[in-house]
């Protein structure tokens, strides 16, 4: 039988030159593939060692993520740069403002009843003189609370500013009930015993367990609100002279046993005492940031809120960066 089939060198050296270059171009994608792999898992490497590493950087990823809503607008006193600090007025005008937190100050008179006011003496702030605490309520009401802010901001004066009273921590929470969240700091306790005890009291009457947070300088004083009720929020009140300060290595673990955050001073810190807050789970309230430039800084750093005696600037802020971001 007659073998019919040709053989065709020409064409077999054709098929194996085109097999090899097939061969050789998955080989080169393969080898391209592999490179590609191996670049990208050095630049993911580099950036996650960035991350780690760089407080900048962690701000930075989180002020591209984090929305606007998540900064909280903290009236310091009220909207007290329009009206007289801690006053019916300044919180009522917060509220109008859109903030968030009314913060207030309390300390207690002769006969124990909590009043708002900043200052141990009336001196500052009314048309009298002399410590709260040795003064009845009677004696605090008839002071004139308010004519003070018209004479020394008479841009922002206003005649129904005229002879306000000290409100009592019982008629704010009276007036304003469960429509705001209200951050009030014990002042002095050396000068106020058994205030905690009696503002824990006033927040059970008004059923605002989830509406109230408690701050102060005296750890000593949030630590009694802690045993006293263990659901309210604490802050602890920090002042630092430098963000460089040795406050950031020793405390912050410390304060994370009884307290969810602490409240710095914004010309004491930097971003990296944010981060490092962060880092131990506090969240961080700075205080008190009037100047715009200056809230944006604090918003980069990555604080949870800011201090203001003037919420509609802050508020000003957040809706710009609501714009630029787009949540």
């Amino acid at each position: 039988m007659v073998d019919r089939r040709v053989s065709n060198p020409s064409s077999w050296r054709t098929d194996t030159g085109s097999r090899i270059e097939v061969v050789r171009m998955k080989k080169m994608e393969t080898n391209r593939w592999y490179f590609i792999g191996i670049h990208a898992l050095l630049l993911i490497t580099c950036l996650m060692i960035l991350y780690a590493f760089s407080p900048s950087i962690r701000i930075r990823v989180a002020d591209w993520i984090r929305p606007a809503d998540s900064v909280s607008t903290v009236a310091h006193r009220g909207a007290s740069g329009y009206a007289p600090e801690n006053t019916m007025p300044a919180f009522q005008l917060a509220l109008e403002l859109n903030a968030d937190y009314l913060e207030l100050d309390i300390q207690l008179t002769k006969d124990k009843v909590p009043v708002i006011i900043h200052d141990p003496t009336v001196d500052r702030t009314t048309n009298g003189t002399g410590n709260v605490r040795d003064m009845t309520l009677e004696q605090i009401e008839r002071l004139d609370a308010g004519s003070w802010f018209n004479d020394k901001y008479p841009m922002f004066a206003r005649d129904r500013y005229a002879n306000l009273q000290i409100p009592t921590l019982d008629q704010l929470f009276a007036e304003f009930g469960g429509r705001v969240h209200y951050l009030i700091e014990i002042k002095d306790p050396s000068y106020n015993k058994g205030i905690e005890s009696l503002l824990n009291q006033y927040i059970e009457r008004y059923d605002l367990d989830n509406k109230v947070t408690v701050q102060s300088f005296s750890e000593k004083s949030l630590k009694k609100i802690h045993d006293i009720n263990p659901e309210i929020p604490l802050y602890q009140i920090v002042w630092c002279d430098s963000p460089y300060t040795q406050f950031m290595d020793i405390s912050f673990k410390r304060i994370k046993s009884y307290a969810v955050g602490v409240s710095p001073n914004f010309q004491g810190i930097n971003a990296a005492f944010v981060n490092q807050a962060k880092k131990k789970g506090l969240k961080v309230m700075i205080y008190t940031i009037n100047y715009q430039g200056n809230m944006e800084k604090a918003i980069h750093w990555g604080a949870d809120g800011v201090y203001t005696n003037y919420p509609d600037r802050f508020q000003e802020v957040l809706d710009k960066r609501k714009e630029e971001t787009g949540f």
